[in-house]
């Protein structure tokens, strides 16, 4: 499954996970483990580059998930506050390892 966010870039998916380019130099990845995700949107609310909204579907586990705009500054705020851990950044050169 592949889609694409506002700014136009490509999203990366499979059956778990949504991987989206993230920091302002794009040498990041922003990751959504749909699986863990239980739809309560706290993430939304703390993100102070309004970055993330609410899909309309919902994951295999019958929850919505939060979809990342092309707007991630990669600056963490929504994983800490995720209680599901369903959020994760990484390095590019670390995945591509």
């Amino acid at each position: 499954m592949s889609e694409l966010n506002n700014q136009n870039e490509e999203v990366i998916s499979n059956e778990r996970f949504d991987t989206y380019p993230a920091s302002k130099r794009k040498d990041r990845l922003f990751v959504i483990d749909r699986m863990r995700c239980k739809g309560c949107s706290i993430c939304v609310s703390v993100c102070p580059y309004d970055a993330l909204f609410m899909s309309k579907k919902k994951s295999t586990n019958g929850f919505i998930y939060p979809i990342e705009n092309g707007a991630c500054k990669a600056c963490k705020k929504c994983l800490y506050a995720c209680p599901d851990f369903a959020l994760s950044i990484h390095k590019v050169e670390e995945v591509n390892k």
